[in-house]
Parts: C-alpha cells; structure tokens; sequence
C-alpha cells in the first residue's frame, strides 16, 4: 500500500521547494554576556537584587539589537534548558554529585569505617557539603538566568503584539 499524503520533494518543481531556512539562536551567546557581565557588574554595585534588576535590562537591551531572532525558537532553547533544572532533575552536576556521594558513603561505611576512623568521615562529609552547596548554588543562578531570559522574550513578544495593533 502506497500512502499518498507523503509528498515527494523530487516532483515538486524548484521553483515550488521549501527553502531551506537557517535560525541562529543567540541565547547561548547572551549566557556568555550575561555571566561575564553579571560578575562586573556585582562587584560594582555589591546587591544583587539591583544587579538582577539592570541585568533585566540589559537583556532586553540585547535581544532588542539583534536582527532576526525568532522568539519561539528561543523559547523553546530556554524551556529545554530549564528542563533539566526544574522537571524533577537537578542538572548534570548534582546528579553527578548525588551519585558520587552514594558511592562514596556506602563504599567508606563498608570498608574504611574500622580501619580510617571518625576524623576522615567527619573531613568527607564536610568536604562533599561543602561541594554540594556550590554546586547546587551554581545551578540555582542558572535557572535564575534562564528564567530571567524566559521573561525578557515574553516581555519582547507582547510588546511586539502591542505594536502591530
């Protein structure tokens, strides 16, 4: 049986082809800017909740200079990397983390719990703490900077639909 809804591309006349159409997605290098200028821009206003506030704008800012961007196709970047973060994972490094600290505690209570003693339980479970928490810090401003972008493209799109009115 032969499906006749499958269009052939081959007996379409050139003329009628779909274009092919490139999309660039500038959200990743917005994260580069972002970082590096998130960091100048604490150190010199040393609150964070003001630096959020004038990164919000420069975001806006550039988004807004950018020629072509389609704001659905960032979108959907931005809600893919949010994925990971916020639908019951917890990125690559606290998944990570988890597993190493799983092994590592079940494998020093079975071997070593006897023959190292308390102070190095005591040094590990300081140390994987204190791992954690950075981390889990790390990911925390990540999501905090997607989620941040996931506004700014809103933002964009309704002033974009104010405008055409």
């Amino acid at each position: 049986m032969e499906n006749k809804k499958i269009i052939k591309l081959s007996n379409i006349p050139s003329s009628k082809k779909i274009k092919k159409l490139e999309y660039k997605i500038y959200t990743p290098d917005m994260v580069k800017r972002y970082k590096n200028t998130f960091k100048i821009i604490l150190k010199i206003t040393n609150n964070r909740n003001k630096t959020l506030f004038i990164m919000y704008k420069k975001v806006k800012e550039w988004y807004e200079q950018e020629d072509d961007v389609d704001l659905n196709i960032e979108k959907i970047h931005i809600n893919t990397k949010l994925g990971s973060y916020t639908s019951g994972g917890c990125g690559i490094g606290a998944s990570l983390f988890a597993g190493l600290l799983a092994s590592g505690v079940f494998s020093y209570i079975d071997n070593y719990v006897s023959k190292l003693g308390t102070t190095s339980l005591v040094v590990y479970v300081i140390s994987t703490l204190f791992f954690g928490f950075k981390i889990l810090s790390n990911e925390d401003d990540k999501v905090e900077m997607y989620n941040m972008f996931l506004q700014v493209l809103n933002t964009l799109e309704e002033d974009k639909a104010h405008s055409k009115k």
